[in-house]
């Protein structure tokens, strides 16, 4: 398959107990370089075992995922991923700066081209005069903002993330939707995000994958023709916009339903 980043007749079955769920049944889907690409469904269908199949972090049972014509049998270094649960993923008794630096020590760079690295990062997301906090004295966006400086400054070709704004007020999450547009943009960077809330998805994504409920399939691949600058106020009461996320709704209702392609 095309693509820099390819899931192909991708299946997961969970078995323990005595029991066996087919969470994944046949994935198959494309994402091109420099795309951002968001993927919703109804809930439970599967959304973040697919986002760790693609990361290397799951083994799925059958189908592959490829980065860049490689499979990905375990993570990619050219990946990188940003969770929800922002406060378990950085260390509280490290500094900010510690926490973006951590996964750069991976790599053959010296200590100053790091130090470069978590100053850029942290530039990029408005907390160059953070790095010396703790994780814990900061608002729950910024701490979200950390676990995005730290995916940046790894200098990833792929960014995962997986539902990374749920947590956060909705006037954050406005802030942060901007952000990674912003990063995109100015960056180049090939962005898969996952999210269960479909307005930030046609806002977002210039491509809109719809999950089938469990055991999932893609139902759908929507292009957004929504124009390239977008902002919170315009972008959100232009009547494409509302088309957009009704036919997306539609979409996830039928899903439910069991209704393919309604």
């Amino acid at each position: 398959m095309d693509g820099l980043l390819s899931v192909s007749g991708l299946r997961k079955v969970y078995e323990g107990s005595g029991r066996r769920v087919e969470a994944i049944r046949d994935l198959t889907f494309t994402v091109d370089a420099g795309e951002l690409v968001c993927l919703v469904g109804p809930s439970g269908c599967g959304k973040t075992t697919l986002l760790k199949c693609m990361a290397g972090l799951l083994t799925p049972t059958s189908g592959e995922v490829l980065l860049e014509g490689r499979p990905v049998s375990g993570p990619p270094p050219g990946m990188a991923v940003v969770f929800q649960e922002y406060g378990r993923s950085l260390f509280p008794w490290m500094r900010v700066r510690e926490n973006v630096e951590l996964p750069l020590k991976q790599k053959p760079l010296t200590k100053e081209r790091r130090r470069e690295l978590v100053a850029d990062a942290l530039d990029s997301v408005g907390l160059g005069d953070a790095a010396g906090a703790y994780p814990w004295q900061l608002s729950g966006g910024m701490q979200q903002r950390v676990a995005i400086a730290r995916a940046l400054a790894y200098e990833p070709d792929v960014l995962l993330m997986d539902e990374p704004f749920a947590a956060v007020d909705a006037q954050t999450r406005a802030d942060l939707e901007d952000l990674v547009r912003g990063l995109w943009r100015d960056r180049g960077i090939t962005i898969l995000f996952v999210t269960h809330d479909i307005d930030e998805a046609v806002y977002l994504g210039e491509r809109v994958l719809v999950l089938s409920a469990s055991p999932t399939v893609v139902q759908e691949q929507l292009k957004v023709d929504l124009p390239a600058e977008r902002d919170q106020l315009r972008t959100r009461v232009a009547p494409r916009f509302a088309e957009l996320r009704t036919h997306v709704y539609e979409q996830i209702q039928a899903a439910k339903r069991g209704v393919a392609g309604a």
